[in-house]
């Protein structure tokens, strides 16, 4: 089926984005280096890299080391692995979670064919591999619980130590909340459990520590200030600003647009920092004459929009919360609708409305290019560009599925399992939709298929209550009180 899906996609006109790896201005990603520093001293600028997680500009590094015509066909099958990946880790975590396996067999379905798939796939960007991440994740986590066997651990807290390091919109808090249920229901396991967790939660620690070090920065992107200000002083007038900046409620930087003008435009104050001697944080743009915004004075010059932000959101509590708003209906719209993947969706355009219409109740459909346009400039979305469907999924996600977990608590995997899924799903949208507003479909796409596993899972709950009520047995329910009969020993089944 997986097979099938990229064979039509690719007839339909889907190709590799690798635009970003061409060094044309138009096609620079904020979050990546200067592509000539790491070619040549990637070492080095990966070690200074303050504004970004590591793993994406690192793998941009080693990409470009590599002969040049065979840099797109690596990606194009990693990009394939990955989607692989994504679709058997998406309908086994189903089955771990006790759903048969046509509903499995279904949900995988959608997950394959599912245009949002086809495009990020065909994207080098780290949205992807993040999917991939907390998907296979989550099945890691499932069956270390299940059978408690090593190698599920380390595939579980890689796979998280992975999306942190790659993926600046999950922090500690996040891999702490995920990995602490596991760790205490296997504490009496510390030994292996300390065997499987270390190495990843090592790296992790030293890079928040190197950050903290070198740039008095807590987290693994320095940018927290200027994304916020996206949502929270971007979205105000310049009267306003001009009046809270005449009254000092806000610094006079608040005026200017985070992530458009370099240190010098904010003043003396904040960009008089000494050069280093690095390349990636002295310069003041990148090779291709756009901004390096990894450049070291982006430190002081973000933590100034935080302080701008938080002022700014005590003056206008409504106008902040009215832009969460935006940033919610946006993060509603399909993945697909998004600027940068737009050369591909343009190919499968008929298909996608169909799809979306069809599978996430989507009334009618925008232009990808328009959707994030209009997001960027605190537009709202009208009740048709909203996915229904998928906001049905997050509410049964989110409000539900912790109702089924719990009261399936005795099956300690199943219930952890579907508390992961929630946990990362409701992380993924508080922190998205209170943060930033612009790219919020995007960020949607991080959490992979785990709204839709955890919304079959809910839809599965509630028949075999209503069957049960009525009084007949429900077709195919799991016994909770044991374990599978793979997971027994042989003389037990026996």
């Amino acid at each position: 089926m997986f097979a099938f899906s990229r064979i039509v996609f690719y007839l339909a006109g889907v190709r590799m984005d690798m635009s970003s790896l061409s060094g044309r201005p138009q096609s620079s990603y904020w979050q990546q280096l200067d592509l000539n520093q790491l070619h040549h001293n990637l070492i080095q600028s990966i070690w200074y890299l303050q504004s970004q997680p590591p793993l994406f500009n690192t793998a941009t590094g080693l990409l470009l080391k590599l002969p040049p015509p065979l840099v797109t066909p690596t990606v194009v099958v990693i990009g394939l692995v990955l989607g692989l990946g994504i679709a058997m880790s998406g309908y086994y975590l189903c089955l771990e979670l006790h759903l048969p396996r046509w509903l499995a067999f279904l949900v995988t379905a959608l997950v394959v064919f599912d245009p949002a798939s086809a495009v990020y796939q065909n994207w080098f960007f780290y949205t992807y591999p993040t999917a991939f991440g907390v998907t296979f994740g989550a099945l890691c986590g499932a069956r270390y619980l299940r059978g408690q066997r090593p190698v599920w651990g380390v595939g579980f807290f890689v796979s998280l130590a992975a999306v942190v390091l790659l993926n600046s919109s999950f922090q500690w808090p996040w891999l702490l909340l995920a990995s602490l249920p596991v760790l205490i229901v296997l504490r009496r396991q510390w030994r292996t459990l300390l065997l499987v967790a270390l190495l990843p939660v090592l790296c992790v620690s030293l890079w928040y520590a190197k950050n903290a070090v070198l740039f008095h920065s807590y987290t693994t992107s320095s940018w927290t200030g200027m994304n916020l200000a996206q949502i929270t002083t971007s979205q105000a007038t310049e009267k306003q600003l001009g009046s809270l900046i005449k009254a000092k409620t806000l610094t006079p930087i608040a005026a200017i647009v985070p992530f458009t003008a370099p240190p010098a435009a904010y003043g003396r104050k904040l960009s008089n920092h000494r050069p280093t001697g690095v390349a990636v944080l002295d310069r003041v743009t990148k090779g291709d004459g756009t901004l390096n915004l990894n450049n070291v004075n982006f430190v002081a010059i973000s933590n100034q929009y935080l302080h701008n932000d938080f002022r700014f959101i005590q003056a206008d509590p409504g106008l902040y919360l009215r832009s969460v708003g935006k940033a919610i209906t946006t993060y509603m719209i399909p993945s697909e609708q998004y600027i940068f993947v737009a050369s591909n969706e343009q190919h499968l355009s008929t298909y996608a409305r169909i799809y979306d219409l069809l599978v996430d109740g989507q009334l009618s459909g925008m232009d990808p290019t328009a959707a994030t346009t209009n997001a960027d400039h605190g537009q709202g979305v009208a009740p048709s560009h909203i996915s229904w469907f998928i906001a049905l999924e997050y509410l049964l996600t989110i409000a539900v599925a912790p109702v089924v977990a719990w009261r399936r608590r005795r099956d300690v995997p199943y219930a952890l399992t579907l508390g992961f899924i929630t946990l990362t799903t409701l992380y993924l949208f508080v922190v998205s939709n209170l943060s930033q507003l612009g790219e919020n479909n995007r960020f949607r796409f991080d959490a992979g298929p785990l709204p839709l596993i955890a919304t079959a899972v809910v839809v599965m709950a509630m028949v075999h209550h209503f069957a049960a009520k009525e009084g007949r047995p429900p077709d195919g329910e799991p016994d909770v009180e044991a374990p599978p009969l793979r997971d027994l020993p042989a003389a037990m089944v026996h």
